[in-house]
């Protein structure tokens, strides 16, 4: 249905576009009867690679070795990858045709794959095969994964190209003559001429036509769920680069493998030919977000590895251009710079589409990279200063942003209808109607509520530069308190709200969210209570939670501006906030047959209401976790913690030192041994609170509790998988050496139990535990070695220790510089006058 609706579409346009016939019932049969593996063609070919490279290594250990009485006779050419040639070969005719049915389609891709890892020639083949199919190939159900997959295939580097492979054979090379008698037939002579099809020598004059081909109909691919994914496709080839994971999934080796088997080519295997299996049912308990172990779906741009006739300087012309007419169609541009703003129209419904949202949130990032790695050296590297990306505490690596003048800022300028002419600042007493953008403020507030628009505005703030964010803010009325609060409480917008405190660029900009935010967080309209336990599991009538919208991640996100980027007076009225907010969200219940009561303590709860709960009331309801709930538990058990307040505990645990240390020693004093052993057990725990107590800036005040508090546990975390890191940790953080000989002196009496498994052992390594048997020098010089190893690694990074004290006392360096140039000012009027 979907099909035929897009060929009535198609037939209102001038241009006319080519559709397949049917694949005949032989070449279907014939294809769908090959017994086509991947994995198996790669080891063959390996094999064959890696005999030739031995023996042409010149080493001379295979003709001195006279022991083997036998010369090893040379493999043959890798079978498999013989057999895809003959079967492309022979298919190319119908390849477009076999690309539209389901199972054929799912042998053209293996047959594409296999073929284009080790082959040039195959390249330009598989291309030409679909000339004038491309774009009734891209609104195909199953054609538009043949499209990408051939796609990404051609442009990419080969793992060894064995067209010229060298098997010193000279002309009768077999690798060549199977190339020859498989494609000689389809390829032009080198006159020009060929029989037949006469498929060109240029790889790159090929793939410039085929996007030609999409680029007609780019406007109505845009809006269509096949033909949208292709499209962008073929903008990341123009652009050169492509998006891959920003977090490694746990258990891949990319190192000892390459990319066609574990790197972005490998997710070209649309997932087909695997078997299905019934999903199993989670257990009940703890969920994937309140353990924080799920993995965030994010991504980041680089540059795409490409054959070396892609790389010449003329092709990078001609892509450039191409992708400029490309971004203009899809953008609804007609190229002109400058001139009048258009109103909102069709464009700003795209933002909002399923497909073509997607298409214009890549195509802004694509823009944005491309420009920003054509600014200079410096100017990267001043705007460069962020925080580590960290994928169990949720820190996404940061944009590239564009600068004023590029393509990226003339695209965000159509999207949300931005008068440029107009000041950004523009907002001053009396000049508000006359500076006012005329359509953005309307399309922000519309977007911020749209799941696909929402996405894209949250790229906009990431990608754009320092002036226009706060621009932004201002025109989308963020700075404003009951504004602000109405995103908060929607249930798209809020993820734009945590995108500006993820994105915010200055302490003056941390400063305005802060004011806003204080006053949200104050009432306890976001925040997220859990029924408060006592030690014996059962629920304490003192206290129940009024009904809330949970908004914890902007707690978590306002936390994290802080942290980062915000002052200490920022972070100070933040805590306060939050401090109030849980005293007025988990506040006890009144007593009704106590009315004279009540009347007596009426100024007494104002009073303790404006300052809020103490810090050991308000650890439990962030953390979710209630003090001694773990006591008796099997051990294994997992926790269920909130994970934004745990994230957001982490950022408290490294504000300054006069505002965390209540927080440090609330969480030493109220959790007991069991509590920590579970919360170190715990992925997430383990990093937010166990990690923020050790690595961060109370490390030798958190490290000397824990020890004592965990002196019966020690062995046991550290034999486990999650909790022999807090252990390692817990070693280092110890301030002195005495302390660290004790801990290592602990330890050596359990060296079986140690060398058991291999978390015990990596435990042993850190703490030198064999060392200290050896000796006290043996030992220091062990840590001494560790401790080289770690400061050439901060060198490296350019990261050290201690960081956020050393703020704080520039901090208050430059309040006082400041301060004494105000005195010296008014001394100066005063002798003046």
């Amino acid at each position: 249905m979907e099909s035929k609706m897009m060929e009535a579409v198609f037939e209102d346009s001038n241009t006319e576009y080519g559709r397949p016939r049917r694949p005949t019932a032989s070449t279907v049969s014939y294809l769908n009867g090959l017994p086509l593996d991947e994995s198996l063609a790669a080891q063959q070919a390996k094999e064959y690679i890696a005999y030739f490279q031995k023996s042409t290594s010149g080493n001379g250990e295979e003709a001195g070795n006279s022991d083997s009485l036998e010369v090893e006779e040379p493999p043959e050419y890798p079978p498999m990858l013989s057999a895809a040639h003959a079967a492309l070969s022979s298919v190319f005719r119908e390849v477009a045709s076999l690309a539209c049915e389901e199972t054929p389609s799912q042998q053209i891709e293996t047959l594409v794959r296999i073929c284009c890892r080790y082959s040039l020639v195959a390249k330009r083949i598989v291309l030409a095969s679909l000339s004038t199919y491309w774009v009734f190939l891209s609104t195909h159900r199953f054609g538009s994964h043949v499209a990408q997959t051939i796609l990404r295939c051609v442009v990419a580097e080969c793992e060894m190209n064995l067209d010229e492979f060298d098997d010193g054979q000279g002309e009768q090379c077999e690798a060549r003559l199977v190339i020859e008698d498989s494609y000689k037939s389809l390829l032009q002579d080198d006159d020009g001429a060929g029989d037949g099809v006469a498929v060109p020598h240029s790889l790159s004059k090929i793939l410039l036509q085929s996007i030609e081909e999409l680029k007609e109909f780019a406007t109505e691919l845009a809006d269509h769920v096949c033909g949208s994914h292709v499209l962008r496709t073929a903008l990341c080839i123009l652009a050169g680069v492509e998006f891959v994971d920003a977090f490694a999934h746990p258990g891949k080796q990319t190192d000892e493998m390459g990319e066609w088997d574990t790197g972005v080519l490998a997710a070209t295997r649309r997932g087909k030919l695997k078997p299905k299996k019934k999903k199993k049912k989670k257990k009940g308990g703890a969920t994937d977000d309140s353990s924080g172990s799920i993995h965030n779906e994010a991504t980041v741009v680089k540059v795409m590895k490409v054959v070396l006739e892609l790389q010449s300087d003329d092709f990078r012309k001609d892509t450039d251009a191409l992708l400029k007419e490309m971004v203009d169609i899809i953008s609804l541009s007609d190229g002109k710079e400058g001139g009048e703003v258009i109103p909102p129209g069709e464009l700003q419904q795209c933002t909002c589409h399923p497909s073509a949202g997607g298409l214009l949130i890549q195509t802004l990032r694509l823009l944005s990279y491309r420009d920003f790695h054509s600014q200079p050296v410096s100017k990267k590297k001043d705007s460069r200063k962020e925080v580590e990306p960290d994928r169990r505490m949720g820190i996404l690596p940061q944009e590239p942003r564009y600068s004023q003048g590029s393509q990226a800022e003339a695209l965000v300028h159509r999207l949300l209808c931005w008068d440029p002419t107009i000041a950004n600042d523009g907002d001053v007493d009396g000049e508000e109607a006359k500076t006012k953008q005329p359509y953005a403020s309307d399309i922000i507030f519309g977007l911020s509520g749209e799941p696909r628009g929402s996405i894209l505005l949250e790229t906009i703030f990431r990608c754009c530069p320092d002036s226009f964010h706060d621009a932004l803010c201002t025109a989308g009325g963020f700075y404003d308190e009951a504004t602000l609060r109405e995103y908060i409480q929607h249930g798209v917008s809020n993820f734009v709200v945590q995108a500006i405190l993820t994105s915010v660029r200055n302490k003056k900009q941390a400063s305005k969210m802060v004011k806003c935010l204080g006053g949200i967080v104050e009432d306890g309209s976001i925040l997220k209570v859990k029924k408060t336990q006592s030690d014996d599991g059962d629920e304490v009538e003192g206290y129940t939670a009024k009904p809330s919208k949970h908004r914890m991640g902007i707690i978590w996100r306002s936390f994290e501006m802080c942290a980062t980027k915000g002052s200490s007076q920022d972070q100070e009225q933040i805590l306060s906030a939050l401090l109030r907010g849980f005293s007025s969200v988990a506040a006890p219940p009144e007593d009704d047959n106590a009315d004279n009561k009540k009347s007596e303590d009426k100024k007494r709860k104002k009073r303790s209401k404006a300052k809020g709960l103490s810090v050991e009331e308000c650890i439990p309801l962030l953390l979710g976790l209630a003090p001694g709930s773990c006591d008796g538990e099997v051990d294994g058990t997992r926790l269920t913690l909130d994970a934004a307040g745990a994230r957001a505990l982490y950022h408290v645990l490294h504000f300054k030192e006069r505002l965390r240390s209540d927080w440090v020693n609330g969480i030493l004093h109220i959790y007991g041994c069991e509590d920590f052993v579970n919360i170190a057990n715990d992925g997430l725990g383990s990093r937010c609170v166990m990690d923020g107590l050790l690595d961060g800036p109370a490390r030798s005040i958190a490290s000397k509790v824990l020890v004592t508090k965990l002196s019966d546990r020690i062995l046991f975390l550290a034999a486990e998988r999650v909790g022999h890191h807090a252990v390692e940790k817990l070693f280092r953080a110890l301030p002195t050496m005495e302390d660290k000989a004790s801990f290592s002196a602990e330890l050596s009496h359990s060296l079986n139990r140690l060398d058991s498994n291999a978390m015990g052992r990596s435990v042993m390594v850190t703490c030198a535990v064999k060392e200290y048997l050896e000796g006290e020098s043996v030992w220091k010089n062990a840590l001494a070695k560790q401790r080289e190893k770690g400061n050439w690694l901060e060198e490296i990074t350019g990261e050290k220790e201690g960081s956020e004290d050393e703020d704080e006392a520039e901090e208050i360096k430059t309040k006082k510089r400041k301060k004494d140039k105000k005195e010296k000012k008014k001394k100066r009027q005063k002798v003046s006058e």
